[in-house]
C-alpha cells in the first residue's frame, strides 16, 4: 500500500483557500496553496477520504514523477521511466489527461499522443501485449501537467471530476457545478444556520444544486457517496478493504445526520419542467423527504409561515443573460426581486451569485462581503447581505454599488 506521500487536489480558480480549510479539516498535512489547487501529504487511506469528502476538489492526483520536457523526446523518454506495470495491467485500459504547453510542446493533444505512446511502447515490450485507450471508461486515468519545461505525471485517483456527485442526471441551462455550489454554502456560513434549525431557501432553484448540496452538507453526507466508481477503483495499489471500511463510516454518519437535521430545505422556481428536474434529482439523492420543491413566482416568494418570527438564509443563483432574455427584463427582474427582500424578508441573510455586476446593483441592497468565483468561464461575485432596512438604498442611491 502507498505510504505517506504528497498528493495534489486541484480545484476552479479562487476555491483554493476553501479547499485548503477543508483538506486540513480532514486531516490533510503540510498544505500549500497553488493555482487552482492544494498540494498536501497523507497516507493512501486519507486520499481515499479525500475522493469521498472532499465538497470542493475536482481531482485527487497522485504524483509520479515530475522531470524536465524541453521537447517531444524528453517527455517521451521520462514518461517511459516510470514503472508502469506497478500501476496497470497489459491487458487494462487507460487515457490520458494533458494539459499546459511549452516552447516546443504547444497542442495538448501532441502532448497527450506522445505519453500515450511512450506507455505503450514501454509495456509491449516487457509483456509482448499493448493496454488500449478508452476515453470513456479507462480502468486508469494519467493525468500530465506541463508547465514551462515541467512535465508532472500523476494518477488520477478521482476518475470522473469529483463535482459529478452521481445525482445530477439533468440540469437547465447554464447549470451551477456541485463544488461550486458547495463553495457558496460554505461562504454563506449556511452551517451554522442549519445547527440552529434555520432554514434554507433558493427561489430560483434550477435543478436544484444549491438545495441537494445544501443538505448533504448539513447531513454529514459524504459527497462521493452515490458515486459508483473512483480512479482507484481499478488501480493496482487500491485497498479495497480501506476503502470499503470509510465508506461504511460515512454511511453511517449520513444517517445519524439525516437523523438529526431540524432545518426547513425549500427551493422554487417558475418553470414546472425545472422543478420536475430538481424533484428527480433531489429523489436521485435520497433526500425527497429532507427538501421540498414547488412552482412559485419570484414576486409571491414568502418566509415559510410556520416558522413564526424564525429568520433563515437565502442562497441563489439568479439568472443573469443565460436562463433570461434582455438586459431591460434582467435589470427589472433584479430590482422586483430586491423590492420582495425589503418587504418581506427583513432581518434574513442572503447570498447570491452575481454573473453579472450591473444587475448585483439593481436589487437595491449593500452587500457586506464580496468573493470571487467562476462559474465555469464566467467570472461572478458572490455577494453577501444582511437584509436588514439600514442596508437597502434610499432612492437617491439607486446606482450606488453593491
Amino acid at each position: 500500500m502507498i505510504s505517506a506521500t504528497t498528493f495534489f487536489a486541484t480545484c476552479p480558480k479562487n476555491l483554493e483557500g476553501l479547499l485548503e480549510d477543508e483538506l486540513r479539516s480532514l486531516g490533510a498535512k503540510s498544505t500549500k496553496q497553488t493555482v487552482a489547487g492544494v498540494k498536501f501529504t497523507g497516507d493512501l487511506a486519507f486520499a481515499y477520504r479525500a475522493c469521498l469528502w472532499s465538497r470542493l476538489a475536482n481531482r485527487i492526483l497522485l504524483p509520479l514523477a515530475e522531470f524536465n520536457a524541453a521537447d517531444a523526446a524528453a517527455l517521451y523518454d521520462g514518461v517511459r521511466r516510470i514503472k508502469w506495470l506497478d500501476h496497470l495491467r497489459s491487458t487494462d485500459s487507460f487515457v490520458v489527461d494533458f494539459s499546459g504547453v511549452s516552447s516546443t510542446i504547444k497542442n495538448s493533444h501532441f502532448g497527450a499522443l506522445k505519453v500515450k505512446d511512450a506507455i505503450v511502447d514501454q509495456i509491449r515490450e516487457r509483456t509482448g501485449t499493448r493496454p488500449n485507450i478508452n476515453k470513456d471508461d479507462p480502468d486508469l486515468r494519467i493525468n500530465v501537467y506541463l508547465y514551462h519545461e515541467t512535465a508532472t505525471i500523476s494518477i488520477d485517483l478521482s476518475g470522473e471530476s469529483l463535482h459529478k456527485r452521481g445525482y445530477r442526471e439533468e440540469a437547465g441551462a447554464a447549470p451551477l457545478k456541485e463544488n461550486l455550489a458547495a463553495a457558496i454554502l460554505y461562504r454563506s456560513k449556511w452551517l451554522e444556520f442549519a445547527k440552529q434549525g434555520k432554514p434554507l431557501l433558493d427561489p430560483m432553484c434550477g435543478s436544484g444544486t444549491i438545495l441537494i448540496e445544501g443538505a448533504m452538507m448539513a447531513q454529514d453526507y459524504a459527497p462521493g457517496l452515490l458515486r459508483k466508481n473512483f480512479g482507484f477503483s481499478k488501480w493496482l495499489h487500491h485497498a479495497p478493504q480501506i476503502w470499503q471500511e470509510l465508506r461504511k463510516e460515512a454511511e453511517e454518519r449520513r444517517k445519524a445526520g439525516a437523523q438529526q437535521l431540524k432545518a426547513e430545505i425549500r427551493g422554487y422556481d417558475t418553470d414546472p419542467k425545472m422543478v420536475g428536474i430538481a424533484r428527480r434529482n433531489i429523489a436521485d439523492a435520497g433526500l425527497e423527504n429532507t427538501i421540498d420543491v414547488v412552482v412559485k413566482e419570484v414576486n409571491k416568494f414568502t418566509p415559510p409561515t410556520h416558522h413564526g418570527n424564525q429568520y433563515g438564509i437565502i442562497v441563489t443563483n439568479p439568472p443573469y443573460g443565460e436562463r433570461l432574455t434582455g438586459p431591460g427584463d434582467l435589470t427589472q427582474f433584479y430590482r422586483d426581486f430586491g423590492a420582495v427582500l425589503r418587504e418581506r424578508f427583513s432581518n434574513w441573510e442572503m447570498a447570491m451569485l452575481a454573473g453579472n455586476p450591473e444587475l448585483g446593483k439593481a436589487l437595491g441592497i449593500h452587500s457586506y462581503k464580496q468573493y470571487g468565483f467562476f462559474n465555469g468561464t464566467i467570472a461572478c461575485k458572490l455577494l453577501l447581505f444582511h437584509l436588514t432596512e439600514e442596508n437597502f438604498y434610499r432612492r437617491r442611491e439607486a446606482t450606488s454599488p453593491a
